[in-house]
């Protein structure tokens, strides 16, 4: 499950968009003041080997930004983890803007992989305890079978 652009960008007229924001599937910047990429808050499901995986945004600094983006093609997964901040909402819980990330690049070609911030959302709680098979098949029903 993913989304195609930070929340920001989501609620933005349309006929702003176009002046105001630099979209790939990967990068996005808005305003030449706020820097965005898309990563993967994954959560393991608990009682099976597979995690289930949310592409979401993260914000990132502009140096941290400007550094990725310029090793983009490279394998960075030995850089240190970066600090950004969710830019999605995510369904079935509570706000998920703004939840502070590490983001941690990785292997050519793979998106860097976002872990939350320990703490009491539910969200936080999921990704380090896991969720149930049966709580992933209600997450993703609804896009399923609209």
């Amino acid at each position: 499950m993913g989304f195609d652009e930070p929340i920001y960008v989501a609620q933005m007229p349309e006929d702003e968009r176009a002046k105001r924001v630099f979209l790939t599937t990967d990068f996005c910047v808005v305003d030449d003041t706020s820097f965005f990429v898309r990563g993967v808050l994954v959560l393991p499901v608990i009682g099976i080997e597979e995690s289930f995986g949310w592409g979401v945004w993260s914000s990132l600094s502009q140096a941290n930004f400007t550094r990725y983006q310029q090793h983009y093609g490279d394998d960075v997964s030995d850089w240190q983890p970066m600090f950004g901040w969710l830019s999605n909402r995510l369904p079935d819980y509570p706000d998920t803007v703004n939840l502070a990330v590490s983001v941690q690049t990785s292997t050519r070609g793979q998106r860097p992989l976002l872990t939350l911030k320990p703490g009491d959302h539910p969200l936080a709680r999921d990704q380090a305890a896991g969720i149930s098979l049966e709580r992933v098949l209600a997450i993703v029903g609804p896009f399923i079978h609209p």
